[in-house]
């Protein structure tokens, strides 16, 4: 089998941080969402010669492909795959929207090229220490917030990764004395082999992507693949409170700092009850995080109790006639909505649905069913699989459009009350992205508020 390491460099040019030139390498981009736009404009910086393919064909794409043929790729394939343009190559590059079963990457594997994600090419040429971040939930915002607390104590940080930012297009702003904080979901780290973060936390696991990973085993081992390369020299920052994670704990290399109960943290690391109480277990990595660079306690809660949060996390949208709306469109899983429903209080109205991940969302029927929540309106493709599970729980009815459903919540509603959109599925039955779900969810609550 070859091994990306194998093929020589046909020129000369910066090498990456394992010593090999790129230059003249024939490699293969699969996907192009914004990431794999990303690694082959990447790829075509250190000199390599790229092909992309895409299995749409859209308006955008088309944009795309003229933009990435104006920069050298040799050629760009929309609308399908064709083995040529695997075979040969010296590696295969695939976006994280890629399915295992995609034809690309069974032709890779059976013609033994190497498959590499994103994340794991922008890892070879990053020249800065690494800090990843990965769970099931809250990892943007937990990597948005290590970011700024390191810049306020004065070390420059970059926040980059499944946050919408792509690790390799930031490459260029990062330097040795720069941190790059990178946020890992579970599918790019199937295709991670060399990835070494100097500090890597796991938040939580849940239950997700079922509709890719196998079943919750692999589902963890894809997790728990974000530490295979550390070594004893990095740190391993790990959730005290979930079983999951204390049990994957014991095949670690890292040195193991804990937040939610403190395990075996040493004095400098240990957290005190009140600091249990007072912040969220997000919030306690990021204290964990900041400890390990040398920051002190105080500048770190200043910089926390500062934070509002990113858009599409329960974030306040507007109030109408006494209504609070809530976008938290990036809730694709019921791990997701029992979260916010946790962190909202007195009367709620949710609007959820989407597309079907074959997720349990047994879990939600108990929540669901409180005296607190005055109803829920069901949408997308996941309706009829919801429908039965909490019929009878509060008074439930059904919408054919995200408009529709947010006037069906607010007429549910009274002054005091949350309409809270946290779909618990993903949005790519009706939207583009949970961003663009999202704005959808606040423009039609503009809206309303106009005609209030």
């Amino acid at each position: 089998m070859t091994t990306l390491v194998d093929c020589e460099p046909a020129m000369a040019v910066r090498p990456d941080r394992f010593g090999r030139s790129w230059a003249g390498r024939q490699i293969t981009v699969v996907g192009l969402g914004r990431s794999g736009i990303a690694a082959a404009q990447l790829l075509r910086r250190f000199g390599c010669r790229v092909r992309a393919t895409d299995t749409h064909a859209s308006d955008a794409l088309g944009t795309a492909r003229q933009m990435l043929e104006a920069l050298g790729v040799e050629a760009v394939e929309l609308g399908g795959h064709t083995p040529e343009l695997v075979e040969g190559s010296d590696a295969v590059i695939v976006s994280p929207g890629v399915p295992e079963s995609a034809l690309p990457i069974r032709w890779a594997l059976a013609h033994g090229v190497p498959i590499l994600s994103e994340i794991e090419l922008a890892f070879h040429f990053c020249p800065s220490p690494v800090i990843a971040v990965t769970g099931t939930n809250g990892k943007s915002s937990t990597v948005t917030l290590i970011a700024d607390v390191l810049r306020a104590a004065r070390h420059p940080a970059v926040a980059c990764g499944n946050l919408g930012i792509p690790f390799s297009s930031v490459i260029d702003q990062l330097a040795p004395h720069t941190v790059a904080v990178v946020e890992v979901s579970s599918f790019q780290l199937l295709w991670c082999h060399r990835f070494q973060p100097a500090i890597a936390l796991l938040l939580n696991i849940g239950v997700n992507h079922l509709d890719r990973h196998q079943d919750r085993q692999a589902y963890v081992a894809a997790k728990a693949r974000l530490f295979q390369c550390q070594t004893p020299e990095q740190w391993a920052v790990l959730n005290g409170q979930d079983a999951q994670i204390a049990a994957l704990s014991e095949r670690l290399h890292a040195t193991r700092v804990w937040f939610g109960e403190n395990r075996s943290n040493p004095p400098a690391f240990h957290l005190s009850p009140q600091t249990c109480r007072a912040l969220p277990e997000s919030q306690q990595a990021v204290l964990q995080v900041a400890r390990l660079m040398g920051i002190a306690d105080p500048l770190a809660w200043q910089v926390m109790r500062g934070f509002r949060g990113l858009p599409h996390r329960l974030e306040e949208v507007g109030t109408v006639r006494g209504v609070r709306f809530v976008n938290d469109s990036k809730s694709t899983t019921p791990d997701s909505l029992l979260y916010a429903l946790e962190r909202t209080r007195g009367q709620v109205v949710v609007i959820l649905g989407g597309r079907d991940k074959g997720l349990d969302f047994t879990p939600l029927v108990t929540p669901l069913g409180e005296a607190r929540v005055r109803g829920i309106v069901l949408i997308g493709e996941s309706r009829a699989r919801l429908r039965p599970l909490i019929n009878g729980a509060s008074r439930v009815e059904e919408s054919g459009t995200l408009e529709e459903a947010v006037r069906a919540g607010f007429a549910m509603a009274e002054p005091g009350t949350t309409v809270l959109f946290s779909p618990a599925c993903a949005s790519f039955d009706m939207f583009r992205d949970f961003e663009d779900r999202g704005r959808h969810f606040a423009s039609i609550v503009g809206r309303l508020a106009e005609a209030a």
